[in-house]
């Protein structure tokens, strides 16, 4: 990975620490057994001058033999043409990730195992710098080195995992960076390809009648996390289905006994428990552990379609059957996808190897994920943001 001329990679860097001195006995003087004698005062020189005539040969005859290994001491190895060539991006690699309290998720540890595991020469590791949800700093991390405010250190991403909306926010420029500068030039930042599909999600009791978007209005809804961007999105969602999002009553969901944000779906107080995540996530697994029978209501296509005029990275998601609580065939979701991005510069070479990874041995790696398929691999992107290195293997597979 390029870096500034000025400024080090801190990952070529290893700390030395000061050394301990170490013990010469009780004496302060540790020469004081080696002063000599007044007898001995004209006889001290010689043993000197031998010494040190000795010790110049020595150190001049080292010099000798590694500044010139042809005349002295073994020649230089040759060049054969069956020699590997030094792989380029060889060394430790970083992959960001913006999420709170410096947690990584388990989709970015699995990646990171994947890569390093399927890559000769390469190491991935997960990043996690700042304890706010800061996609703007991670990407900005992908262009050049920021500081952690944590320590100060220095850092910089090759490769960062995040929701392909806030890309949409970065190319088009409302994307702000709460911690550092802008990134310079946001056109510079590639995709590589989603990997997990994150899903709008209106849950309701599979007795309730309620089967369809047209029959939420006049109901009663919570929110997971009592979240204003999912409530964004499903009024915007509600809309391009052609009703009035006020039609649906939101109450707060937030409990202070319980600290369950989806305690009043659970205790009937509510009809819809609405949320954002993947498609078996862990709100649904709680629900049915609460003995409760489920249906998610189909989001169909033609309103996903009108929803990503707004905003390109809402896509068609077809979820099969046996996947959702309630699904007696195959389900059309509104979704977005967390989706790979590296800088222009990252090694071609290096990037199809990582993308050819993920679609061909993640899924194996991550059975709990619902990894990408490759034919979704730019559901929702834009082909010309495409890293040249994921192009090429796309290409191979006929998606691009």
């Amino acid at each position: 990975m390029d870096t500034s001329p000025n400024v080090p990679d801190p990952r070529l860097q290893r700390g030395h620490g000061p050394q301990e001195p170490q013990s010469h006995g009780a004496d302060p003087n540790p020469l004081a057994a080696h002063r000599p004698t007044p007898d001995a005062e004209g006889r001290v020189g010689t043993p000197l001058i031998v010494g040190a005539t000795v010790l110049a040969l020595a150190l001049f005859g080292g010099a000798l033999y590694w500044a010139l290994p042809g005349l002295i001491g073994p020649p230089e190895p040759e060049h054969t043409a069956g020699d590997e060539p030094t792989v380029p991006y060889a060394g430790d690699y970083l992959l960001g990730e913006p999420t709170w309290g410096l947690g990584n998720s388990r989709l970015s540890r699995e990646i990171c195992e994947v890569w390093t595991d399927a890559i000769d020469e390469v190491t991935f590791s997960e990043q996690v710098a700042h304890d706010l949800m800061d996609p703007g700093v991670e990407f900005l991390a992908l262009e050049k080195e920021v500081e952690a405010p944590g320590n100060g250190a220095a850092y910089r991403n090759d490769v960062v995992l995040t929701h392909n909306t806030w890309y949409t926010r970065l190319r088009d420029g409302t994307l702000d960076v709460r911690d550092g500068d802008p990134v310079g030039e946001p056109r510079d930042i590639l995709v590589l390809g989603n990997v997990s599909a994150w899903t709008l999600q209106y849950v309701v009791r599979a007795d309730s009648g309620i089967r369809s978007l047209d029959d939420l209005a006049g109901t009663t809804a919570v929110f997971s996390g009592d979240d204003p961007e999912v409530l964004e999105l499903s009024d915007l969602t509600l809309l391009s289905a052609g009703l009035d999002p006020f039609s649906m009553e939101v109450v707060s969901g937030y409990d202070f006994d319980t600290d369950t944000p989806q305690q009043p779906f659970i205790d009937g107080d509510v009809d819809v428990h609405v949320l954002w995540g993947r498609v078996g996530n862990a709100e649904l697994d709680h629900l049915e552990r609460q003995g409760m029978d489920l249906r998610v209501l189909e989001v169909p296509e033609e309103v996903v379609a009108t929803v990503s005029r707004v905003d390109p990275a809402y896509t068609n998601l077809s979820v099969q059957a046996g996947s959702l609580p309630g699904q007696e065939g195959d389900t059309n979701l509104l979704a977005s996808w967390e989706t790979l991005y590296a800088h222009a510069d990252l090694d071609e070479d290096l990037v199809q190897e990582l993308v050819r990874a993920v679609y061909e041995e993640l899924g194996d790696h991550a059975p709990n994920e619902q990894i990408a398929t490759v034919d979704q691999a730019l559901s929702g992107v834009d082909p010309d943001s495409v890293h040249p290195g994921a192009a090429r293997y796309l290409s191979e597979r006929g998606v691009l």
